[in-house]
């Protein structure tokens, strides 16, 4: 499994209980790919890691450009989303949020995606909900431009 954590590195997890099964949320990532620069036009770059990224454990690296207030405070954050099936239906969402501060002593905790994550994970319809999440999420943050555009 490819490392994820360096020295001084944080890590904020947290676990949500969905109704929907492990494959409706794999899936979408995974055969919705051409779509998620829509959502997120600040995705740069995706690199398979781990495995073909076509089958379940394979590692994928996204990139993208974020800005908010609290990322001036960061020197790199990544997410880590596992999605585990329940025997008795269902499936366990677990998010790991895996950070740097610039300074340690003045920056603080990323709790904002964890809010972002707890909305995903209440989804009744996982790819409907994420785009709208993820929507919103995007209105949230002040996004710097695009590379390339006229506002730069």
């Amino acid at each position: 499994m490819a490392q994820l954590t360096r020295p001084h590195q944080h890590v904020l997890e947290v676990e949500y209980e969905v109704k929907w099964a492990a494959n409706k949320f794999y899936n979408f990532l995974k055969n919705n790919f051409s779509m998620l620069p829509k959502i997120f036009p600040t995705i740069n770059k995706r690199e398979v890691v781990e495995g073909d990224g076509e089958s379940v454990g394979s590692v994928t690296r996204w990139e993208c450009l974020l800005g908010s207030d609290a990322l001036k405070t960061l020197k790199s954050i990544a997410f880590k989303t596992s999605v585990i099936p329940k025997a008795t239906g269902g499936s366990v969402l677990k998010w790991s949020i895996i950070y740097e501060k610039l300074n340690e002593a003045d920056a603080s905790d990323p709790y904002l995606y964890i809010d972002f994550c707890k909305g995903m994970s209440a989804a009744k319809k996982p790819c409907k909900t994420i785009i709208q999440n993820c929507k919103e999420l995007w209105l949230l943050l002040p996004i710097p431009p695009a590379r390339g555009s006229d506002e730069a």
